[in-house]
């Protein structure tokens, strides 16, 4: 009787250590997919300018064409966007033109940013925060090129993106949506 109460009980602990293994990969899977939906979400807004992604560019002469290029630019960002974000702030976005800044000033001040690298980590205090750092090229309208980095965070609600803010240095982010670095 003894033997088969050890089996049982050794059995059950196996069981268990079996399920935590599980759930700390899943639980590291899922950390990894939060970090990737902030890499792509990023590379959307800071690889610019992005004709789809400038709202001008659906706008013709007509009231009925304009109505059509509505809501192909509203269709573009729910494709683009949607899928990222909670439906609130995905919401509150539109509203304010979120997506589209960095394409909006990059093609009106003529200058372009590529994404090189993004990397994402979670902040070790605020678990629901990922903190990110990106590295872009900026290339001026003369073709000159200067390593720009800017800073930011994401804050997870659901695994969906509640709020995105670039929270590096102040005077980089204002001269690039008043006119780029030149």
């Amino acid at each position: 009787m003894k033997k088969n109460s050890h089996r049982k009980t050794g059995l059950v602990l196996f069981l268990l250590i079996i399920g935590l293994l599980f759930a700390s990969c899943s639980k590291s899977d899922e950390q990894e997919s939060i970090k990737e939906n902030i890499k792509t979400v990023v590379g959307l807004q800071l690889n610019a300018p992005d004709e789809n992604a400038i709202f001008h560019n659906y706008i013709s002469d007509s009231l009925e064409e304009d109505e059509k290029g509505f809501e192909e630019y509203n269709n573009y960002l729910k494709e683009t966007y949607a899928a990222y974000f909670t439906e609130s702030t995905f919401m509150q976005y539109v509203m304010m033109n979120e997506f589209a800044i960095f394409h909006d000033s990059a093609d009106k001040f003529n200058y372009q940013l590529k994404v090189n690298n993004v990397e994402v980590e979670q902040n070790e205090v605020t678990p629901t925060n990922y903190d990110f750092t990106v590295n872009l090229d900026y290339l001026n309208k003369n073709g000159n090129k200067t390593e720009i980095e800017l800073t930011g965070i994401a804050i997870m609600r659901d695994d969906k993106i509640a709020k995105l803010s670039y929270i590096g240095d102040k005077k980089v982010l204002k001269s690039l949506l008043n006119g780029g670095l030149d």
